[in-house]
């Protein structure tokens, strides 16, 4: 009998060592548990504070930057950004017409994704451009059924400008006539040979535009060395972000190029996006704008680039203006008019 109380003695001594074994271990596994949630809290607590941070380094929503374009060009943007609106290329939803240009596009054309090969033919006050050579921009003219239906302006030009309308208006040109736009600017005469065969659309509503008084006083609100450019167009406000016409067109063309002497339109930040807001190209800085998207190129300098470089010379930078600045003294559209033929 002893022998057997011995031999259960030793088997519950077991029992409970291995019972004892066993909660230490399950007491392990809860440190070890606790431990692995805690560092994964803690993991947790630095990514969030990390995101949190960087979207408080974020830029709030404004205008996206500027084209001259906020129709039309970034020196965003924007134009983008965006001329009409142009570039300006200001972040966020800009008005119709704002400009998507934006400020500068420098560091964009360092890397090798802006910019194109630069010209080397000065441009002459009285030259025409060379034209477009293959290999340049694929062009998608308004057809017959893609105009809208909004009215036309007298041939002679409105008794009182009109600034607003309620929709793009119907083709109101002859395509087979050749057009000129001439500024009357305080600093000088610019005259522009419209492109009616590649981008119709686009001169239709800018000779109706004319013709409605819409772009007479107005100012050359815009100039931007870095990108050598000038930009006007915008009637209610003299700036970037005016709402333009009330209406929009598409682009009539993908894969321009920029060089000195073209009439370009601004437009937002994204595509077919432009309203009334255009900018000159100056110089071969224009260039950078290469890779900035389409900016749809309507017309040719062919007298006046001298009067453009004398503007764009008088830039004077305005603080906090992401645009870049203006000319100084300011420089009046006094008007734009239509030859035909």
């Amino acid at each position: 009998m002893g022998t057997e109380k011995r031999a259960r003695q030793k088997a519950g001594t077991q029992a409970r060592r291995e019972a004892a074994q066993q909660a230490a271990a399950r007491a392990k596994r809860r440190r070890t548990i606790i431990r692995v949630g805690v560092v994964a809290l803690a993991v947790l607590g630095i990514f969030l504070g990390l995101t949190l941070s960087g979207r408080e380094d974020e830029p709030t929503a404004t205008a996206p930057p500027p084209p001259v374009g906020a129709e039309v060009v970034a020196e965003t943007a924007d134009d983008t950004t965006d001329s009409e609106g142009a570039v300006d290329d200001m972040i966020g939803e800009a008005p119709i017409g704002s400009t998507t240009v934006p400020a500068t596009v420098a560091d964009a054309a360092a890397d090798g994704s802006a910019g194109g090969e630069a010209s080397d033919e000065p441009g002459g006050a009285d030259e025409a451009a060379a034209p477009e050579t293959a290999g340049g921009p694929d062009y998608t003219p308004y057809t017959a059924g893609d105009y809208g239906t909004g009215e036309c302006a007298p041939n002679t030009g409105a008794a009182e400008p009109v600034l607003d309308f309620d929709g793009a208006p119907m083709l109101c040109i002859d395509t087979s006539q050749p057009h000129t736009a001439v500024l009357d600017t305080s600093r000088g005469v610019v005259r522009v040979a419209l492109d009616v065969t590649n981008t119709p659309g686009t001169v239709n509503s800018f000779v109706n535009l004319a013709r409605f008084g819409y772009y007479d006083d107005t100012l050359v609100h815009r100039s931007a060395p870095s990108i050598g450019i000038l930009q006007g167009g915008s009637p209610h406000t003299n700036t970037a972000a005016d709402p333009g016409p009330g209406y929009t067109l598409w682009d009539e063309g993908t894969g321009f190029t920029y060089r000195p002497g073209q009439l370009v339109m601004a437009r937002r930040g994204e595509p077919n996006s432009a309203g009334a807001q255009y900018f000159f190209t100056v110089t071969e800085d224009a260039g950078l704008l290469d890779g900035q998207g389409t900016y749809v190129v309507f017309g040719e300098v062919i007298e006046g680039l001298d009067v453009l470089s004398d503007i764009l010379a008088s830039h004077v930078d305005e603080p906090g203006n992401p645009l870049g600045g203006a000319p100084d003294p300011p420089v009046t559209v006094n008007t734009l008019t239509i030859e035909v033929g």
